[in-house]
């Protein structure tokens, strides 16, 4: 059974669109050494994880599965503002149950559905003149759909 270093390592790479090849060569060790991290065969030395930590900004205690945020101030939570930490607790509850999924598919159907509305946000906060574009809602309604239709082809989440 895959570790929670391994699946963190494993979606991190995935997340950052890395090949196990360039993540390997930029990491400083073989493929074949990154394959056994990622599927838990062998475990690394703390070098090894001082250096993931470095590569994907991560805080060692998120790598081992101690904390779901990545970094301290990743998502800061505003003192009395429940719906930040909200939000981190459902982000962590997506991320985990994506990694127990090996289906290809599913992750990129979720992130689609999930980062339009999340930059739609960020484009309303650069510039709160932005003019509406419906097409907007048409890209997020589609995702939607993908991801809808993804779920219900699964047996089981």
């Amino acid at each position: 059974m895959k570790s929670v270093f391994s699946r963190k390592l494993s979606r991190l790479r995935r997340e950052a669109g890395c090949s196990q090849r360039q993540a390997a060569s930029d990491l400083g060790i073989s493929q074949a050494l990154l394959s056994h991290y990622e599927n838990g065969a062998r475990e690394p030395k703390l070098e090894f994880v001082t250096r993931v930590c470095d590569y994907y900004n991560v805080s060692a205690d998120h790598l081992l599965g101690r904390t779901e945020e990545k970094m301290r101030s990743a998502l800061p939570a505003p003192h009395g503002c429940e719906s930040a930490q909200r939000l981190v607790v459902a982000a962590g509850e997506v991320f985990e149950t994506l990694d127990r999924h090996s289906d290809k598919e599913l992750y990129p159907a979720v992130m689609d559905y999930l980062v339009i509305p999340i930059e739609n946000v960020a484009m309303l906060l650069r510039d709160p003149g932005t003019r509406y574009d419906p097409i907007r809602d048409a890209d997020m309604k589609m995702a939607e759909a993908r991801f809808v239709s993804k779920i219900r082809d699964m047996e089981t989440i």
